[in-house]
């Protein structure tokens, strides 16, 4: 007589995996009329709409933009000043109230003004860093695009593998209820089946997590789902020239723009820093009227200043050029600041060690941005032989099911082989689409590196002539 084995699992586990199952596949279904399908040219448009650095970016060119209105206004837009005083106790008899206005401004002639000039530099720092988030922008909607998509190639997969492993689990259960198999062989059917679990836990995880990045990129609630529509196969690229590519950076590096851009603020406050060691001659003129005083400075550099003043007599007893109360009168002004304490000497020399450490930088720039363009061309090599491999793959793996088929049919395999020839066939699928959207995100790697704008096309990123 057979002798009977107690069970080492609960009877109603099998039950609970396959509701489980049907609960995960039940419910897609369900949802399936509701989803909607966005490609990648959509997720980059609302990514741009919705990017906080973006928005800030944006901005701050506003901002240059009004900064630059208002320094290049100087002669359009001089400074007027109100002012008075009211005595209400003092030693003298008097309560005489004390009013005037003040009018006055420099006007650049032969030139514009320091201000106005970093002003400039300031505007285009700022539409260049605008530019720079955008393609930053896209860069990142992309990423977390293929991402998703790879996620869904690993979550399917560990789908498939569960269902494998619950059938052969189910079977040597049985074999083991029949005393077929050992406890040893049922017990490792089921940590395959427990770990396939586990997998599937942690793919579903990385997915949701992939989703949530990408909706807070786009601004939409964190829990929205949408069907993201795959990206169309990218050609092969032709023979790349590092040495064309590098020389291409060069030519359009922000990082040397930047530089450049910084190195001329820098002369710019050195200039300035210069001429308050120097001695200040202007010529100057000046007249006087009974309610009113008009001063004007023209000095070398071309600069012409005037104010008015106007107001009661009190008020326009200080500060005249010349003696007389009423009458006009031309002259020379000449001041030099001989000595403060080495304060300007040092603020010069510390700008000419800033002058010399942006020209080694910019100096040593074109060999960093030739290595940047070896290491993105090397990856992106890689990523295209890695296609053709796994295209390979793919391939033997589907004449090796197809194969199976035909087997199976004839008795010389059993339907629990060709379960496993199916999933291989699926897993090598699955690693040829990956592999596809893996070079998608080298050929975006090194479209970042060249600084190369970054056109989205339905569901495709555009490859400029030079690398095609």
């Amino acid at each position: 007589m057979k002798k009977s084995k107690t069970s080492l699992f609960p009877r109603g586990a099998n039950l609970v995996v396959f509701l489980w199952l049907f609960s995960c596949f039940s419910g897609g279904l369900s949802q399936a009329g509701e989803i909607e399908t966005i490609n990648l040219s959509y997720v980059v448009e609302k990514v741009l709409a919705n990017s906080p650095e973006v928005l800030n970016a944006r901005d701050a060119v506003e901002t240059a933009k009004l900064n630059l209105s208002s320094s290049a206004s100087q002669g359009l837009s001089p400074e007027v000043t109100l002012s008075g005083n009211w005595p209400i106790i003092n030693g003298e008899d008097t309560s005489d109230m004390t009013w005037g206005i003040n009018i006055k401004d420099a006007v650049y002639l032969f030139d514009k003004s320091p201000t106005e000039k970093t002003a400039q530099i300031l505007l285009q720092e700022a539409e260049s860093q605008l530019l720079l988030e955008e393609e930053a922008a896209k860069v990142q909607a992309v990423t977390y695009y293929l991402n998703i998509l790879n996620g869904e190639k690993d979550y399917n997969i560990a789908q498939k593998t569960l269902e494998l492993y619950q059938i052969l689990f189910e079977d040597q259960k049985k074999k083991w209820e029949e005393g077929n198999a050992s406890s040893i062989d049922l017990l490792k059917a089921q940590e395959n089946l427990e770990n396939s679990k586990f997998l599937l836990q942690e793919k579903e995880r990385e997915l949701k997590l992939a989703r949530e990045n990408l909706n807070q990129l786009m601004g939409v609630p964190l829990d929205t789902f949408f069907s993201l529509a795959p990206l169309s196969s990218p050609a092969s690229l032709g023979r790349l020239d590092y040495s064309s590519l590098s020389l291409l950076l060069q030519e359009r590096s922000s990082e040397k723009e930047a530089l450049q851009r910084e190195k001329e603020r820098k002369e710019i406050q050195r200039k300035e820093t210069k001429k308050a060691t120097q001695p200040q001659i202007s010529l100057a003129g000046e007249y006087k009227g009974e309610d009113f005083l008009t001063r004007l400075s023209l000095d070398r550099e071309g600069i012409f200043s005037y104010e008015i003043q106007g107001g009661s007599s009190s008020y326009l007893s200080s500060g005249s050029y010349f003696s007389s109360s009423e009458g006009w009168g031309v002259g020379l002004e000449i001041s030099w600041k001989i000595w403060d304490g080495k304060v300007t000497s040092n603020q010069l020399k510390a700008t000419e060690i800033e002058i010399d450490q942006i020209e080694r930088e910019v100096e040593a720039l074109p060999q960093t941005l030739s290595l940047r363009v070896e290491e993105a061309v090397n990856q992106l090599l890689q990523a295209q032989s890695n296609r053709e491999l796994t295209s390979l793959v793919q391939k033997s793996a589907q004449d090796t099911y197809r194969v199976m088929e035909e087997q199976l049919k004839i008795g010389f395999i059993t339907d629990r082989e060709l379960l496993q020839s199916e999933l291989q066939y699926q897993q090598a699928e699955a690693n040829y689409q990956k592999a596809e959207n893996n070079f998608w995100q080298a050929i975006l790697n090194l479209l970042k590196t060249l600084e190369e704008p970054i056109q989205i096309e339905e569901n495709q990123i555009v490859i400029p002539s030079f690398l095609s």
